[in-house]
């Protein structure tokens, strides 16, 4: 009886055993990617701001494409001087808005 219960024994520490090197490696890797994926966080992080970054410049290009624009029109024909003409309004009944705006 007593070697029965001895085998059972031996059993079931290898079976703990191998229990515990399996969990332990699992922990291990829990780790590894909880790391990973704090600088994978980081690194979007990172990308927001330069694609932040990218989209002020695209917008800030716009603006001096279309000043440059003005000002090539303003400086030709008589069609090119109503067109610039017509982009001024524009732009003032943009900024009348944008006051009537902050004023409410």
């Amino acid at each position: 009886m007593s070697d029965f219960y001895t085998k059972m024994t031996n059993r079931y520490q290898e079976l703990l055993g191998r229990f515990t090197t399996k969990l332990r490696k699992l922990i291990s890797e829990y780790r590894l990617l909880q790391a990973e994926n704090q600088l994978l966080h980081r690194r979007q992080a990172q990308l927001a701001a330069e694609l932040e970054q990218a989209q002020t410049l695209i917008k800030d290009l716009k603006k001096q494409s279309d000043h440059l624009v003005l000002l090539n029109q303003l400086g030709g024909s008589g069609e090119d001087r109503k067109a610039a003409k017509q982009q001024i309004d524009k732009m003032v009944r943009e900024i009348d808005q944008c006051l009537a705006l902050l004023k409410d």
